[in-house]
C-alpha cells in the first residue's frame, strides 16, 4: 500500500509519498506522478516512511523526470532521503556525476543525489 499527500501552492506542487513504493503500486504512483505534473509547473517529492522499494520506483522517477523536462517543468526531491531509498539507487547503480543525455537542464535526481552522498563524506 502506498501513503500519499499532495498540497498546492502557488503552482507548485509539493507530494509526500511512503509505504510500499515497489511494482504492485507502480500504475498507481505513475497515476499520481501525472496528475501532479499536470496541474502544476514544479513538483516536489518528499520521501517520508517508505517501508519498501524496488527498481520499478527508480526507474518511473527516471521516467517522471523525463516527462517533466519534456514538459519544462521542474522536479525536485526534498528532504532527507530515507536509508531504504539511498540503499536502493547505490546498489542499483543509479548514482551518476553527471545527467543523461535528456538531462539538458544539468538537473539530474542521481547527479544531485551524488553530490549529497559526497558532501556527507566529506
Amino acid at each position: 500500500m502506498i501513503d500519499f499527500k499532495a498540497e498546492e501552492t502557488d503552482n507548485i506542487t509539493t507530494l509526500t509519498i511512503g509505504g510500499e513504493l515497489t511494482v504492485q503500486n507502480a500504475s498507481a504512483l505513475q497515476g499520481i506522478f501525472i496528475r501532479s505534473l499536470e496541474s502544476s509547473s514544479s513538483l516536489t517529492i518528499t520521501l517520508k516512511d517508505v517501508t519498501d522499494l524496488d527498481l520499478s520506483f527508480l526507474q518511473l522517477l527516471c521516467s517522471v523526470h523525463r516527462t517533466s523536462t519534456d514538459l519544462k517543468k521542474n522536479l525536485t526531491l526534498s528532504g532527507p532521503c530515507p536509508e531504504v531509498f539511498r540503499e536502493a539507487v547505490k546498489s542499483a547503480g543509479f548514482l551518476r556525476r553527471t545527467g543523461c543525455a535528456y538531462d539538458c537542464n544539468k538537473n539530474c535526481l542521481w547527479a544531485e543525489m551524488k553530490k549529497h552522498a559526497e558532501k556527507e563524506i566529506n
